[in-house]
């Protein structure tokens, strides 16, 4: 080999080099990057074990972890004992709490720019900030003071993690602002406009109407088996169909926006069954309780066990709220399930031709009242200015109908001469969080009951358990008193008699102790009468959990706490039943017209209707739904209007339900009668399920605030995940029928409560405790979620040998 050849060896060799450091360098750099990145993820987590100097406690506080990072916290006083559940839940749900209260009080594009101004806009037009400050300001000192105690708590994390927030934060480029007490209550006044219901249907109402007329509209919107709703107000105008379409539009934004930040959306549900000792193995009471909303990474939950002179309690608490929200103290234990009133309604205005001014029915004009939110966004040199007009029927909605954040989420604007306006309970101060810390530490049904009557803005039936074996519920809420109507569909604010005259006076709001056959049941049906439930509302969702709850319960042997937490995994579906009877009689003549579709419907009235997971024949009955709602009422509203329509069905019974139930609906005729729109539902539905099991047509996901984001969304949000369960089943897996394989709203939690001896309460969460996302908390419940395990709640703390650790936090100078 020659000098040259040699040279030119090397030359190569030194080229292959560079070529390959090239290569390498990159997947350095992004070694090293992923590296920086896991090290502030995990620098980030809390310590549970050490000590810890703060500002602002007045006394040591003892923080003991057990299982699943739930901590026990002991305290010498209440004002400590506040301030350490502030510190302990921020160190864990700091981002989630942030959002939650941006989200709320419209102050999301501050920091995520102009993106989410249209959500601050609908937020700020709503009231919810301007609600909390009222309800701030109207409870008295000492719960003030508490709500400052938890709000130091918070900051204190604050302060002690400067350096090392949470990754998100990092990501998105700013950070958390000092915790206020009014924060606390702008969260639980969202939670209360998510567990609001009937605005929406309103909105729809108007929608269909524009394309059938109110008459036909409303056969639409059953209220129940068997009921139909009253008839909508005679001067009801019917829209023009340019505003019928902005409707639309803006009842999807207002379902959709939460759910873009990883936060729970409207639409939520819950079980709830009691069982006084007369009915139980060992005489004492039991409590079962699994509330309903939509899946979010992290869960709305943290678990927890407050102690000190004053409180001894242990439950899931609130992010961002303090004491416990769900649980038990040493005498009674608590649920709750949404009770389904009706307290909000839509007027349609029209305007003077002044355009200040709206017509009222006695020929004198009400002047329109004006608010201005400025709102600031991210990138902008001056703030979004958003004026708020409102009438004695409440907020003006129509400015997030038009043009305002210049982005491609704006609606069209339309000129229709109607103002729609929105009257929700929030004109009255909330004392929930007044509510909450009695109900925290009362010690008899009557004081429980009485405490909820605080909760002002939100309607919920309370269920209660106590340790001397009785049982109680109680609505919660105040329930408007309208002049005329039920407030099912909208009213003309022109006309005489509509509008609101006072509230239900709160102690003749349904609820009482001990019934006759010992057993409560509150799963978002109607309860009680017609009669009775119409002071609440006329909107109910499907009978069918609650029934399926009873049927489990109709039993001469005296029953568990084992027995009830297997009920809460039952995936029976009633309404199963329901299309089994309709296709009984329909068969010989589907045999006749379709054979294929005969065979089909053969298939189905085999199954038992369990919506097991490995089930093909429960994935069938999924597709079926959508395919039957498009196939019977398409003809007459369309994909879009039957889309809209489908919607609804996660919050009330759906008129698919009534006519598969009873048979009879002008819609079969739209669609060539029953036979055939039958046929085409079942053809379709079998070609879409092609085989598929029921865990492979519907999946289950928990989205991160991150989720939308590409390849940083993967990193942050939980599944997609194959579930078995259904939209009707007690252990529920509801999807809306437009987009049957989406699991929405699951069980938020699941806890059996066991009031003769509190240490045998047991339940479990979706994820996990931890919001951190390297944290080995963040989602190690989810295996025991899904396959029906459950752990004990703490109560007098972990163990020894189940303690993972104990944080001391000592006061600092």
């Amino acid at each position: 080999m020659n000098k040259g050849e040699t040279m030119g060896g090397t030359m190569v060799l030194r080229a292959r080099h560079w070529v390959a450091g090239l290569i390498l360098l990159p997947v350095l750099l992004l070694a090293v990057a992923v590296g920086y990145l896991a090290w502030i993820a995990k620098i980030a987590e809390p310590r549970y074990d050490g000590d810890v100097w703060l500002p602002g406690l007045t006394a040591p506080v003892t923080i003991r972890y057990g299982p699943h990072a739930v901590p026990t916290i002991e305290a010498d006083d209440l004002a400590d004992l506040l301030f350490a559940q502030g510190y302990a839940v921020a160190s864990e749900r700091m981002w989630q709490m942030d959002l939650m209260r941006r989200l709320a009080g419209g102050r999301l594009a501050e920091v995520m720019g102009p993106e989410a101004l249209a959500a601050d806009r609908l937020f700020r037009t709503i009231g919810l900030g301007v609600a909390a400050r009222a309800s701030l300001a109207d409870l008295d000192e000492a719960h003030r003071r508490m709500l400052a105690d938890y709000a130091r708590g918070v900051n204190a994390y604050q302060e002690q993690a400067r350096g090392r927030l949470p990754l998100e934060y990092r990501l998105a480029g700013f950070a958390p602002a000092p915790w206020r007490p009014e924060d606390s209550l702008v969260i639980g006044a969202y939670m209360a406009w998510i567990l609001s219901f009937n605005a929406r249907a309103e909105l729809t109402y108007l929608n269909l109407a524009a394309r059938l007329g109110n008459e036909r509209a409303a056969e639409l919107f059953p209220t129940d088996e068997g009921i139909r709703a009253p008839a909508p107000h005679p001067d009801l105008p019917r829209l023009d169909p340019d505003l019928a379409g902005a409707l639309g539009q803006t009842i999807d934004r207002l379902a959709r926006l939460p759910a873009r930040f990883g936060l729970p959306m409207p639409g939520a549900a819950s079980n709830g069954w009691a069982l006084a000792g007369e009915r139980t193995r060992d005489g004492q009471a039991l409590l079962a309780n699994d509330p309903h909303l939509a899946a979010s990474m992290p869960g709305i939950w943290y678990l927890l066990e407050l102690e000190s002179p004053e409180i001894h309690v242990a439950g899931a608490a609130l992010p961002g709220v303090p004491f416990v929200m769900i649980g038990h103290n040493d005498d009674l234990a608590w649920g709750f399930a949404t009770t389904m009133a009706d307290t909000q309604d839509l007027f349609l205005e029209r305007v003077t031709a002044d355009g200040a001014h709206v017509e009222r029915p006695d020929g004198r004009p009400e002047a329109i009242r004006e608010r201005i939110e400025r709102i600031p966004v991210a990138g902008w040199d001056a703030p979004d200015e958003l004026i708020v007009r409102s009438t004695s029927h409440g907020v003006i909605l129509n400015p997030v109908l038009g043009a305002g954040t210049g982005t491609a989420m704006d609606l069209p604007a339309v000129d229709t001469g109607f103002l729609l306006t929105l009257r929700w309970t929030t004109d009255v101060p909330d004392r929930a969080f007044a509510g909450l810390q009695r109900l925290n530490m009362a010690t008899s049904l009557a004081d429980a009951r009485a405490a909820i009557l605080d909760f002002r803005h939100v309607s919920q039936t309370l269920l209660l358990a106590h340790r001397d074996g009785g049982i109680g519920w109680q609505v919660s809420g105040r329930l408007p008193v309208r002049k005329t109507g039920d407030g099912v569909f909208p009213s003309p604010g022109w006309a005489a008699g509509v509008g609101w005259g006072s509230y239900v006076p709160p102690d003749e709001n349904p609820g009482g102790i001990g019934p006759p056959d010992q057993v409560l049941i509150a799963a978002n049906h109607r309860i009680g009468t017609l009669d009775d439930s119409g002071r609440v509302g006329r909107v109910w969702m499907a009978p069918y959990r609650a029934q399926r709850i009873a049927e489990l319960l109709a039993t001469d042997r005296p029953l568990g706490a084992e027995d009830l937490v297997a009920m809460q995994f039952d995936r029976v579906a009633i309404e199963a039943r329901r299309y089994h009877q309709a296709l009984a009689r329909l068969v010989p003549d589907l045999q006749r017209l379709d054979p294929t579709a005969a065979v089909i419907a053969e298939r189905l009235l085999a199954w038992d209707g369990e919506m097991n997971p490995a089930s093909p024949e429960a994935a069938l009955a999924v597709l079926l739904e959508p395919a039957l709602y498009r196939a019977l009422f398409g003809p007459a509203l369309g994909d879009e209007l039957t889309t809209q329509l489908m919607a609804l069905s996660t919050s009330s019974y759906s008129p698919l339900l009534e006519a598969v139930r009873s048979g009879r609906s002008s819609f079969w005729d739209d669609g060539g009668g029953q036979v055939a729109v039958w046929t085409r539902a079942l053809r379709i539905a079998a070609e879409e399920a092609a085989g598929r099991r029921l865990d492979q047509v519907r999946t289950l996901s928990f989205p991160h605030a991150f989720d939308r984001i590409p390849w940083i969304g993967r990193l942050f949000s939980v599944g997609p995940i194959g579930l078995g369960g259904g939209s009707q089943t007690v252990n529920v897996a509801k999807a809306a029928p437009h987009d049957p394989g989406r699991i929405l709203f699951i069980p938020s939690l699941r806890v059996v409560y066991t009031p003769g001896d509190w240490g045998r309460t047991r339940g479990s969460m979706p994820l996990g405790q931890s919001g951190h996302r390297l944290s080995r908390y963040r989602t190690d419940q989810l295996d025991d979620w899904l396959s029906g395990r459950t752990y004990p709640w703490p109560w007098h703390g972990p163990a020894p040998e189940q303690t993972i650790g104990t944080a001391r936090l000592h006061p600092r100078d």
